[in-house]
């Protein structure tokens, strides 16, 4: 029992304190994923985002597009958010995001510091991960999609969250697309090694990303 109890208290005490590294945005000691990623509140989260950030979040289009520096054009906020895949990922990957109801919600929840993103779900045939986000989300955006490509992101009914890190043929699916990953090329192995790196994780994290709003 004292054994059991002893553990306990480690994982707690690892839970809360977590910390982001400084300069290289690499994660030291993640701990617990945070808790509104874990359960999400779906009912709550756009009333309690709009009133946090005000005119932050209601202005997110215009905001993002002068701090990344580059043209939003053509429904696209480029570059808009930096990604590492795994706890320990050492590369930058950028992600463009359309300018839509869908994206910009989800823009709303990220801040300039690096936010941990656990995906509960690893499905290699299909060739995606996928976790619920937080949101209340408008469903105007949705298209049929037959042939899914590396790097694009899409949610999906019920707040699924889909970053596809291979092509597939066939895949039909309906959904909002979100974004896309600027470089794809080295996804579905980066996303293998961080995934074997999660393994038997404490939490039942299938993959890890590090997420930054830029």
């Amino acid at each position: 029992m004292k054994k059991v109890i002893s553990k306990l208290m480690a994982v707690l005490l690892i839970a809360s304190t977590a910390a982001f590294a400084g300069c290289d945005n690499s994660v030291s000691d993640p701990g617990t994923p945070p808790e509104e990623v874990i359960r999400p509140q779906q009912s709550e989260t756009a009333d309690n985002s709009n009133s946090n950030s005000g005119e932050a979040e209601n202005g997110s289009t215009e905001n993002d597009s002068s701090e990344i520096g580059e043209e939003n054009s053509d429904g696209l906020l480029v570059n808009a958010v930096s990604v590492q895949i795994g706890q320990n990922g050492k590369t930058n990957y950028s992600i463009t995001m359309y300018d839509n109801a869908e994206a910009n919600t989800m823009l709303g929840y990220l801040s300039g510091s690096p936010l941990l993103f656990p995906t509960y779900t690893y499905d290699t045939e299909q060739g995606f991960v996928a976790q619920t986000v937080r949101g209340s989300y408008e469903r105007d955006d949705e298209i049929t999609v037959t042939d899914v490509h590396a790097g694009e992101l899409y949610l999906f009914n019920g707040s699924q969250l889909r970053f596809y890190f291979k092509d597939v043929e066939g895949a039909n699916i309906t959904a909002a697309p979100i974004g896309y990953f600027v470089e794809a090329g080295d996804l579905a192995d980066a996303v293998r090694q961080a995934y074997e790196d999660s393994y038997n994780n404490v939490w039942g994290v299938e993959v890890y990303f590090v997420i930054t709003k830029n």
